[in-house]
């Protein structure tokens, strides 16, 4: 979808108990970074949510917590019919940080949205195996 070449593999955290400062994957230190999200939902459309996330630099593993995440896209869904039935939602990729701060105005266009958006190379899902958590293949 987005023309930018994919840069992250992606992990939703839907343990709440677990932070991930250290990557499930590679075992390095995590960073905080706030990162453009693309996300569509059902009723609402494609928009931008830029996300505070963990990241590995290592391996470029990006890791969102869904706790954190679905009560802002909530927020978002508020005014739209319907808005109580299942969340529906699949983050797509990264958008620059550039396009996204336009965006705030309402000065960017859907074309120029997906020329800016980088897709994820991988949808990951994490599991807890034994005592640790990793990536499942």
């Amino acid at each position: 979808m987005g023309a930018l070449t994919p840069r992250y593999s992606f992990a939703l955290n839907a343990h709440i108990e677990a932070r991930f400062t250290t990557c499930p994957g590679c075992q390095a230190k995590t960073r905080l970074r706030k990162v453009p999200l693309a996300i569509h939902t059902e009723g609402l459309g494609l928009f931008i949510l830029r996300k505070s996330c963990r990241v590995c630099v290592s391996c470029d593993m990006l890791i969102v917590h869904r706790a954190e995440l679905e009560p802002l896209i909530r927020a978002r869904q508020r005014n739209i019919e319907g808005s109580s039935r299942v969340l529906d939602y699949l983050v797509l990729g990264t958008v620059d940080s550039r396009v996204w701060r336009r965006g705030l105005t309402g000065g960017v266009s859907f074309d120029e949205l997906l020329r800016n958006m980088a897709d994820f190379s991988r949808h990951m899902q994490i599991e807890q195996i034994g005592r640790g958590w990793e990536p499942t293949k």
